[in-house]
């Protein structure tokens, strides 16, 4: 709950900040030097990242969290003294914003690895970028309501910002501390002094190259990256002929029904995003790992640009893009923190900062480059952009298998497991035909000594076959239940299953025997 809390205000503050930016930078310049903006943030960060190099490896990490928090409050506090100055700081502004949305965040996942071993981490991070969503949707949503009524002024917004941020320098210390000892990471500052591989005066880039399972997953932030913002391009090629049409037909300000539709479009984003985080993520871990999770983002982009490209209609694109962005803000964010659980700590710092600043960056640069190029060289239409992005997702899709490979790899590596133990038997139970049958098993039945793990409880009969349609397993409170029918007599033979982290299984027999009616 408190790194929950420590993602909900993190969130909140980035999204205050974001909003804050628009208006600062338009008001002050066009368009096109917004794009120089997002340009200069990635040139930036080249200098950024080997300094965070150096920060790293000379002090404690819990330090270091805290060091970086507090020059990026210091820095918004800088900022509003000089907005309330009159300085035009919007170009300046946005370049910070932008490098606090990727390195805070960034940051926060990377001291969230570090505190949890593997199995921990994979069960509770789902749980924690629930409280990471919110706050995105919270974010804004203050900002408007605030701004709007005329409470608080856009530059007072900052202020509130540097208010919530500098909280989350105690969260992170009570956080870190809560945790039980036999969910912490195994890695300490002291294992760390004593690992050289970061000594080098490219910091995270070094540390990024010589890894074959960073490099895919840099590989894989790009292609991320690249495919979203093309597919935006798209959506938003769409809405401007829509618009036009409807300015048209009903004489209304063409800005209003852009205005209006991406209201629309984003709160079904949110909302489907957020749905998914609450509802899905921790079940489809559980499912099918975290090296599955990997695979549906880019199943669902091969999906969806397949269906821009041959079925270019203004409708369908409009609800491949809510999908794309609702699973990419719940499962693969969700999945791009938890990939990093079982490195060690350098990735875990250096790296994981450099992928997710720097190469996060790098593929909106690609994007800029290939979309001019497509445009203006080539002559691509839309459609064959949409053609383009399905190549991509398919390069993607087989950038993420590798990374699922090699993440359990790193995992059985990395993580001792025990199967679980049978602590006491299934006891039989005696039933009559067309008696309700509601059978309990103990909490205990099977009891596993591993650290983080979460077992997840079966049922069937012994042969393998399936329960008998009359008998249902509530897994969750182990309960079996049913009425038998009136023509039953005689002895099923019940297999229970306790299957855990890595898929090791323990498993008791029991019988439910259904006495002849007329027995004593």
């Amino acid at each position: 709950m408190l790194f929950g809390l420590n993602a909900f205000l993190i969130l909140v503050c980035y999204y205050i900040l974001k909003t804050i930016r628009e208006a600062l930078i338009l008001t002050e310049f066009d368009a096109e030097v917004r794009s120089y903006a997002t340009a200069t943030q990635a040139l930036l960060l080249m200098f950024l990242v080997p300094l965070y190099g150096v920060l790293f490896r000379s002090t404690s990490k819990e330090y270091l969290v805290r060091w970086v928090t507090l020059f990026f409050v210091v820095n918004t506090l800088v900022f509003y003294i000089a907005s309330r100055a009159g300085l035009e700081v919007g170009f300046f502004y946005f370049v910070f914003v932008g490098i606090y949305g990727v390195m805070v965040i960034a940051q926060f996942w990377s001291f969230a690895a570090d505190s949890y071993n593997v199995k921990s981490g994979q069960r509770l991070f789902p749980v924690i970028m629930i409280g990471a969503s919110a706050g995105a949707l919270a974010g804004g949503n203050i900002t408007e309501r605030l701004t709007s009524s005329g409470l608080v002024s856009p530059v007072g917004m900052m202020l509130l910002s540097a208010m919530i941020l500098s909280f989350t320098l105690v969260l992170h210390t009570l956080g870190r501390r809560s945790i039980p000892a036999e969910s912490r990471s195994v890695y300490s500052d002291e294992d760390e002094k004593a690992d050289p591989k970061s000594e080098h005066f490219l910091g995270g880039f070094a540390i990024v190259f010589r890894d074959r399972y960073l490099v895919l997953i840099a590989i894989l932030v790009v292609l991320l990256n690249w495919v979203n913002t093309t597919g935006e391009t798209i959506l938003a090629d769409f809405v401007s002929r829509y618009a036009d049409q409807i300015v048209s037909e009903q004489g209304l300000s063409k800005g209003d029904v852009i205005a209006a539709f991406y209201g629309n479009f984003y709160f079904w984003v949110n909302l489907t995003g957020l749905s998914i985080q609450a509802f899905l993520v921790a079940r489809i871990y559980r499912w099918i790992g975290v090296s599955g999770a990997i695979l549906i983002l880019p199943i669902v982009a091969v999906l969806g640009y397949g269906l821009m490209a041959f079925v270019p209609i203004f409708s369908i694109i409009r609800l491949v893009k809510i999908f794309e962005n609702s699973v990419d803000y719940s499962i693969m964010n969700t999945t791009r923190q938890a990939i990093f659980l079982p490195t060690d700590r350098a990735a875990k710092y250096e790296g994981k900062t450099t992928i997710d600043t720097f190469f996060w960056r790098f593929g909106d640069l690609v994007q800029a480059g290939a979309f001019y190029v497509g445009l203006n060289w080539l002559g691509l239409s839309i459609t064959q952009f949409a053609m383009l992005n399905l190549v991509l997702a398919f390069v993607w899709l087989g950038v993420a298998v590798a990374i699922g490979r090699q993440y359990r790899h790193l995992v059985r590596t990395n993580v001792m497991n025990v199967a679980p133990e049978l602590n006491q038997p299934i006891p039989d139970v005696h039933v009559l035909p067309g008696e309700q049958l509601l059978h309990t098993l103990a909490r205990d039945t099977f009891i596993d000594t591993d650290p983080g793990d979460v077992m997840t409880m079966t049922a069937q009969l012994a042969s393998g076959a399936p329960l008998p349609a009359w008998l249902t397993f509530d897994g969750h409170d182990l309960v079996f239940r049913g009425r038998v029918p009136k023509s039953e007599a005689g002895a099923l033979e019940v297999e229970v299953v306790a299957t855990d982290f890595e898929g090791l299984s323990a498993s008791d027999s029991f019988q439910i025997r259904i006495e002849p009616a007329d027995a004593d």
